[in-house]
């Protein structure tokens, strides 16, 4: 694999909790910038595809969103509940 070498500035405060934070991963600082990079640009993907979807279809009821929500929601207590059983 190939890569770059990057040089970046960051606050003297930010920067500590950077190496902080890869500490307590067990990794290091250069790894947890690309994890955060790649979760930027996947969320940087998904927020053009959504305009894209918006542009195209318009954008989503409030309504559907809430009943969305709603069932999101029920999902995850009954994925917590089925784990639990399963313990």
């Amino acid at each position: 694999m190939s890569v770059d070498r990057l040089s970046v500035t960051v606050p003297s405060e930010l920067g500590s909790q950077l190496r902080a934070l890869a500490k307590a991963r067990g990794g290091n600082v250069s790894s947890v910038v690309t994890d955060a990079i790649a979760r930027e640009v996947r969320l940087a993907a998904l927020d053009r595809a959504l305009a894209a979807a918006d542009q195209r279809f318009g954008p989503l009821d409030d309504e559907v969103v809430a009943r969305a929500e709603v069932d999101l929601t029920k999902a995850i207590k009954h994925g917590k509940r089925a784990r639990r059983k399963r313990r």
